[in-house]
């Protein structure tokens, strides 16, 4: 669900998808770069595609969330490895939607109008990690150069753009990648098999690494994060739980290339974890995995009036301050099986299917401490300075709100249940139930008693 404000300023009106007008906003911002004599940094550009074997790049891993659950960490730490390539943040999630739109341009238009269509986050050129639009500019020129001679039929395929877009933006920071095929990072983060599926058709050996949280931390950050910048969106708390329920799975099709991460592990054990994950993709190991970075920039994160980078303990820990106890033993008979596949804390009580019926039907008709915080918000900042100016309609439009919003709730989690209860649930699948910490100490052990074996 795509909210119309971010980091508490109105979005921009949605891309259109008129090719004229894209090209007009991508062409206004570089119309300083068509005036410059830029040939000796195209010149540089070309030299540096050499290095590229861009036809036999088909190692892509995509990196999904699950509700908040660490998927732009993982990138983070994946960004400093030297045979990685990533575009930071979200500045990618759109791609295959912005091919879809104007598959039709050639592919100079598409990789200019891709640097000027609007992301969820802050694009190339704006944010913490802006890079330099020249350089961008130039990378392009140097590609079209390079690639002149090369089949119409590859140049115009999604593949390609999708190859060039990252290229583009790595030539624009100037680094170069010890492989000549490294590895593309594609941050994916939506549950969406459309996309899995499109992925896979264009890199066949592509891989998915889902990032998956304790389900009560990750519902509680998922409302949370969305409210501190949508405070008046009535349907919050559906969108919440939308993002929950029914993408705790492998992408149709996509099991057996899936690997999953458990936020908790990113935090507690960071070090054996991308170790795991990166033998898992095939990069050797390097110390900079550890450090949490976006094209070399720290990623710092501010909540609470605290800012840190990279791993922090006090992330490990529950969280539930949206959540009253009510909600969090609905979570714990919805969701049941995620805690106990996963290895999160749950009262043994909701083992007995009885139990989980009886709390499920008692409790999902009741509305959520969510439902009831997003309600006053709206009641504040909307209905209410209505009210006052005599407007009655608005209590009417409220009350409905809250209505649909109740029967949409309702709509969600009670057939999930039921197909739950009725034919179990495939989920995510950890390699093993527990941190890898704890699977180094029992390997420690293990060579411990074969020592005194001997």
């Amino acid at each position: 669900m795509r909210f119309p404000f971010v980091k508490g300023r109105a979005r921009p009106p949605e891309p259109a998808s008129n090719p004229e007008e894209m090209l007009l906003r991508a062409r206004a911002l570089f119309r300083t770069e068509e005036s410059q004599d830029l040939r000796g940094v195209i010149a540089e550009k070309i030299e540096d595609l050499g290095h590229y074997d861009v036809l036999a790049m088909d190692r892509v891993a995509a990196i999904l969330m699950w509700g908040r659950s660490g998927s732009l960490l993982l990138s983070s730490y994946l960004d400093g490895h030297a045979d990685v390539m990533l575009l930071p943040q979200s500045c990618g999630q759109r791609l295959y939607e912005f091919f879809e739109r104007y598959q039709s341009l050639p592919l100079r238009d598409k990789l200019i109008g891709y640097a000027a269509f609007e992301p969820d986050y802050p694009g190339f050129f704006d944010g913490d990690f802006a890079i330099s639009p020249d350089q961008y500019y130039a990378a392009v020129q140097a590609i079209l150069e390079f690639s002149a001679k090369w089949p119409a039929e590859f140049l115009e395929s999604r593949r390609a753009f999708f190859l060039f877009v990252h290229i583009a933006y790595n030539l624009a920071l100037g680094r170069r990648p010890p492989s000549s095929p490294p590895l593309i990072v594609y941050c994916q983060h939506v549950w969406d098999n459309a996309a899995a599926r499109k992925l896979v058709e264009d890199f066949p050996q592509a891989k998915f690494v889902h990032t998956i949280r304790d389900p009560i931390s990750s519902c509680d950050g998922i409302f949370r994060h969305h409210f501190k910048w949508v405070q008046t969106h009535i349907m919050l708390p559906y969108s919440t739980l939308f993002l929950l329920i029914n993408k705790d799975r492998p992408q149709f099709g996509m099991e057996s290339r899936t690997r999953t991460i458990r936020f908790e592990d990113l935090h507690s054990d960071t070090a054996e974890t991308m170790r795991d994950i990166s033998d898992w993709l095939g990069l050797p190991y390097q110390a900079t995995l550890l450090d949490s970075t976006f094209n070399g920039v720290p990623w710092v994160v501010a909540r609470d009036g605290k800012a840190w980078s990279g791993r922090r303990l006090e992330q490990v820990q529950r969280r539930s301050e949206d959540l009253s106890g009510k909600d969090r033993a609905l979570l714990f008979a919805m969701l049941y099986e995620n805690f106990v596949e996963w290895n999160y804390p749950c009262p043994k009580i909701f083992g007995n299917p009885m139990v989980r019926w009886v709390v499920f039907l008692s409790l999902f008709l009741v509305p959520m401490k969510m439902e009831i915080v997003a309600a006053r918000a709206v009641f504040k900042e909307r209905t209410l300075p209505s009210l006052r100016k005599g407007n009655i309609w608005a209590m009417i439009k409220f009350l409905s709100r809250i209505a649909l919003c109740r029967v949409v709730i309702i709509g969600l989690l009670a057939p999930a249940f039921f197909r739950r209860c009725a034919f179990g649930t495939t989920l995510l699948r950890i390699d093993h139930k527990r941190r890898p910490l704890e699977r180094r100490e029992d390997g420690a052990r293990a060579a411990r008693n074969e020592t005194e074996l001997e």
